[in-house]
């Protein structure tokens, strides 16, 4: 059974890292999901199940968005304008959304993400604007969005590229350069909750492979392959109509979201 569980986070891995390259996203929505699977097969207490999820999915997410951004930054569509409009918020969110998850209830935890990913299946059907992108935005009302994206994100353990490919898509920012930026801010965000959960998490280090809430073996073999395969997601991006991809993906979101409801 536990080979089982190593198997499928190579899997989820693969697949998450993918999906990072292609639409932006930390890979979150694939792997907490995944997690919540799996770390009941690799002995983890029912009690710490979804905040372990929420952590290692969000360690997962530093590594995989490091190399989509990376790639993106090759490819020259990373926008350092949208960037300091958005990271400082969301790393903010993200500490914050870390703390409150250690005081949810796992029940209202999982509750919480699936409806989120409800949420978010719909929005992404939604058309883009078109024209100009608008630059002229409040800078404290962009820190106070993100800010509560960010939160979210901490909190359920996404990347939040979901969300900020769609503020960035309102603000008629360019699909595939709003993209490369929600890569760079699921980054920020990523390293911004881990820290956080790390820190909060410390009385848990007696269980072996946990540092704070993160399943340290999970983290590394999801962490491997997700990484391998970001950079295809990103040049497949270049190939592939995105809005073909996005229909797609809100079709999966909604059907795991589903799933957790019902489970």
């Amino acid at each position: 059974m536990a080979l089982l569980g190593w198997l499928l986070c190579v899997l989820g891995g693969a697949i998450a890292g993918t999906l990072a390259g292609m639409l932006g996203i930390g890979g979150g929505l694939i792997i907490v999901p995944l997690l919540i699977f799996l770390l009941p097969l690799l002995g983890v207490a029912p009690d710490l199940v979804i905040k372990m999820a929420v952590a290692t999915s969000l360690a997962t997410i530093v590594m995989t968005t490091f190399s989509s951004a990376r790639s993106h930054y090759n490819h020259g569509q990373v926008s350092w304008f949208w960037v300091r409009r958005i990271a400082p918020g969301l790393m903010l969110g993200a500490a914050l959304g870390a703390w409150l998850a250690t005081l949810i209830s796992a029940a209202w935890l999982q509750r919480i993400f699936a409806v989120v990913l409800l949420i978010l299946s719909v929005r992404m059907l939604v058309p883009q604007r078109s024209g100009e992108p608008i630059t002229d935005v409040s800078k404290r009302l962009m820190f106070a969005i993100t800010t509560a994206m960010g939160s979210l994100s901490g909190m359920v353990g996404i990347g939040g590229g979901s969300m900020t490919v769609p503020l960035l898509q309102r603000l008629r920012v360019p699909i595939r350069q709003a993209i490369a930026v929600s890569a760079v801010g699921s980054l920020s965000i990523g390293i911004s909750a881990v820290l956080a959960f790390m820190v909060l998490g410390q009385q848990l280090e007696d269980n072996a492979g946990l540092t704070g809430y993160v399943h340290l073996q999970a983290w590394l073999i999801i962490s491997l392959t997700s990484m391998a395969c970001a950079p295809l997601g990103v040049r497949l991006t270049q190939k592939i109509p995105v809005r073909r991809l996005q229909q797609g993906f809100a079709v999966f979101l909604a059907l795991v979201s589903l799933n957790i409801f019902i489970g």
